[in-house]
């Protein structure tokens, strides 16, 4: 239990879409509730498509029922003489304020407390609401370059500045941030949701991968490089659990290479824990990714990984060549190899399992809550 009982509030674009943040965000609601804090957990917009995350023991609730229209994107004379582009701006700067006006009522709730906004989308709304008498901590799920490509760029330099911490997952992604002149920036990783007592034995023929069926997580290049080595090794079969618009596209890609029986692409995982202890290895194939904990899962369950060095988090979290092999982004001939790697060795894989299963305990919920009550405390100074 924590020594002191605070008011916690978890900000996020949406609270109920199957998806990473979303995940983290619950799994971090969960483990601060159970230390004792008083945890909400806002969402600003529903989701298209809701996941059921089952009974919770926080509250958490959605801002706007219906999704706030968008600013329209007209400049020049258009968007000063155009009634309609002028109606449209008003009706989005209305649903904005009655937004914030109704965050501002949240938080009015408490006397004291801190505000965790963990997407940058949803600091807009932060931004904008009564914050006066809470700590504000900002957070990005994602990489230095990934932010930077992108129109999240222009937010974090916008409302990042000036909270009183802004948390980031690694430390090469928080010293760059840094060269830009931030002064308010830490580093956090997220927690694992298990750590098993039980490990894979490492001896079924399966390698496994995890996430969206989407175009970020590179498994054309995943089921390309399986194809490669799929010859040499006529037992082994490559599992893809997850969903998404490229399902259909994946299990074509896998006919088209002879491999409709040995790639399988069997949607959400029911139970993924179970699913990594029966595999042998883990492959990420992700064009870009922020921390990617599924890394660590596998690892947590004793599976050695072979991973696209996407981003500074997938070296935060596997070290070459002692629990895992990190291999050149989007290059499916390195990918190839080190699956063939790890596929042809027991011995490396078991070597390779047990030390990264070590590896991953400073992951663990544990030890995570600890460094989120050192965050607090620093906060509140």
């Amino acid at each position: 239990m924590s020594a002191r009982s605070r008011n916690v509030f978890l900000v996020a674009n949406n609270i109920e879409e199957l998806g990473g943040v979303q995940r983290v965000t619950h799994n971090l609601a969960l483990m601060l509730q159970e230390a004792g804090h008083r945890v909400t957990v806002v969402g600003i917009q529903h989701a298209r498509v809701a996941h059921d995350y089952g009974t919770r023991p926080y509250r958490w609730l959605v801002l706007n029922e219906e999704r706030e229209p968008l600013e329209p994107a007209a400049s020049g004379v258009a968007a000063v003489v155009d009634p309609r582009v002028r109606a449209a701006r008003r009706r989005h700067h209305d649903a904005h304020r009655r937004a914030v006006d109704r965050l501002s009522s949240l938080f009015a709730e408490v006397e004291d407390g801190i505000v965790i906004v963990m997407q940058v989308w949803s600091m807009g709304w932060v931004a904008d609401a009564s914050t006066s008498h809470l700590h504000v901590i900002g957070m990005s799920h994602e990489s230095f370059d990934a932010t930077l490509a992108s129109s999240r760029w222009d937010r974090v330099m916008r409302y990042y500045r000036d909270v009183d911490l802004f948390l980031l997952l690694t430390e090469v992604d928080a010293e760059r941030f840094e060269l830009e002149g931030f002064n308010n920036v830490g580093v956090m990783h997220n927690s694992l949701s298990f750590y098993p007592q039980k490990v894979s034995d490492l001896t079924e023929p399966v390698i496994v991968a995890a996430g969206r069926y989407a175009p970020e997580k590179g498994y054309d290049r995943l089921i390309e490089a399986f194809a490669r080595i799929a010859p040499d090794h006529p037992a082994w079969v490559l599992k893809i659990f997850g969903h998404g618009p490229q399902h259909q596209r994946l299990r074509k890609l896998a006919e088209s290479k002879g491999l409709a029986e040995r790639v399988v692409l069997p949607g959400l995982a029911d139970d993924i824990e179970a699913e990594l202890r029966a595999a042998s290895v883990f492959a990420l194939s992700s064009i870009h990714e922020g921390l990617p904990m599924a890394l660590a899962e596998a690892m947590a369950c004793g599976v050695p990984c072979v991973a696209f060095d996407c981003a500074p988090g997938v070296r935060e979290i596997v070290k070459d060549g002692i629990d895992g092999i990190v291999v050149p982004p989007r290059d499916v001939s390195a990918l190839a190899a080190g699956l063939a790697k790890l596929v042809g060795d027991p011995q490396l894989r078991r070597r390779f399992g047990s030390a990264a299963r070590e590896n991953v305990r400073r992951f663990a919920p544990d030890a995570v809550l600890s460094q989120w009550e050192d965050v607090f405390a620093l906060v509140e100074r």
